[in-house]
């Protein structure tokens, strides 16, 4: 059997609240599941749901037909790694699909995650986040795109 490669930090503490984490996790075969803007939508009540809980701040995103980014920290009050946050995001926003759209596979199996380090810009990546439908030529202005959105 191969070993999967590893794309995490070791020995990382992935549960402190004093990190922004930029995340970016694809679809299924990359897969343009998004495009039916009712399945994005069930990203974005997942969003508002995890805020509303107090387990996380997301301060913008941008769901594109087969990934998203997210830019997002933990509150002090989710005691858990980053891991398991996206383990169980990804865990409900299946089912849900599942439930709805009688869609299996939702998500690729892993997720690439970037710790932002006090030396880059917090504006640099959010606009990066935003900017990406502008880049793949889209929309001409990210305010245009119905599922980019700063929360901040």
């Amino acid at each position: 059997m191969q070993e999967r490669k590893q794309i995490h930090l070791k020995d990382f503490d992935y549960k402190c609240s004093c990190y922004l984490y930029f995340i970016t996790i694809c679809t299924f075969n990359k897969n343009p599941y998004f495009k039916n803007h009712e399945i994005a939508k069930v990203l974005e009540e997942e969003f508002k749901f995890r805020i509303s809980k107090n387990e996380v701040f997301i301060y913008c995103y941008c769901i594109m037909p087969d990934h998203f980014h997210l830019l997002l920290s933990f509150t002090d009050q989710y005691n858990k790694s980053l891991q398991v946050w996206i383990s169980s995001f990804k865990r409900f926003t299946s089912k849900t699909v599942k439930e709805r759209f009688n869609l299996n596979k939702l998500w690729q199996r892993n997720f690439y995650e970037h710790i932002v380090r006090t030396d880059e810009s917090f504006s640099s990546i959010a606009e990066y986040i935003l900017n990406n439908q502008v880049r793949k030529g889209m929309v001409k202005h990210w305010q245009e795109y119905k599922f980019s959105n700063l929360l901040v």
